[in-house]
């Protein structure tokens, strides 16, 4: 009984397949402003159009990033030319756990 239904439920899907996959062979309506637009060459391929849609985003965000700078005070506390206003090196510090190191080497 099982294998009958199995076989009658593969045989069904076989038999309603083509259905699903059938192209669509309508053509569009002359009314359509929207289809006409996007059917219409441009002169631009796909990844030409993607890269200039890439290039436009990358472009929003720089003006928005730009935007966030300005409105925090300017962004000069945030820039990667800072200053050290401490012109002081420190001590040096000698490794005495270092394998050539030795006590008399002290100053």
């Amino acid at each position: 009984m099982k294998t009958k239904l199995l076989a009658g439920m593969i045989g069904a899907a076989m038999m309603l397949a083509p259905l699903g996959f059938a192209q669509d062979d309508q053509k569009p309506s002359p009314t359509s402003q929207e289809r006409s637009a996007d059917k219409r060459p441009s002169g631009m391929s796909d990844d030409m159009r993607r890269a200039v849609e890439w290039e436009r985003a990358k472009d929003r965000a720089a003006e928005r990033q730009a935007r966030l700078d300005a409105r925090s005070g300017g962004g000069t506390e945030r820039s990667a030319d800072r200053v050290m206003d401490d012109k002081d090196p420190g001590r040096k510090v000698k490794d005495t756990k270092a394998p050539g190191y030795r006590k008399t080497d002290k100053k």
